[in-house]
């Protein structure tokens, strides 16, 4: 495989990571409560508010789109907060795992000089 195959897996890769982290905020947000009213609700709202916020800030068309160093803070904190959701479920394993692979991605897009402008 070549290394342009590898760099559009690794943006592959990274967008599934993203939809990883908005299953874990929907899994924590329907575990947040015994009511099924608040399970709707929290399992909606924490993902939105993941979306919102990439769609802002870290989106490549996003209109607000931050520059380095403060996008890659909003990132972190998005992708922590998938980590956190899986932790505060009890999923170590899986917060583990996300963790890691979102380092791994990461790194690999600061290599290949995928962070864009």
């Amino acid at each position: 495989m070549n290394e342009r195959s590898m760099r559009n897996l690794n943006l592959v890769f990274r967008f599934i990571l993203e939809l990883v982290v908005l299953v874990a905020l929907f899994l924590w947000g329907v575990s947040t409560s015994g009511e099924l009213l608040v399970q709707v609700v929290m399992g909606l709202a924490a993902p939105a508010a993941a979306i919102a916020v990439w769609g802002l800030f870290v989106a490549p068309k996003a209109s607000r789109r931050l520059p380095d160093p403060q996008r890659l803070a909003v990132e972190i904190v998005v992708f922590g907060a998938g980590v956190l959701a899986f932790l505060a479920r009890g999923d170590v394993l899986l917060a583990v795992l996300l963790a890691a692979a979102e380092a791994i991605n990461l790194v690999l897009m600061f290599y290949w000089g995928q962070r864009g402008h």
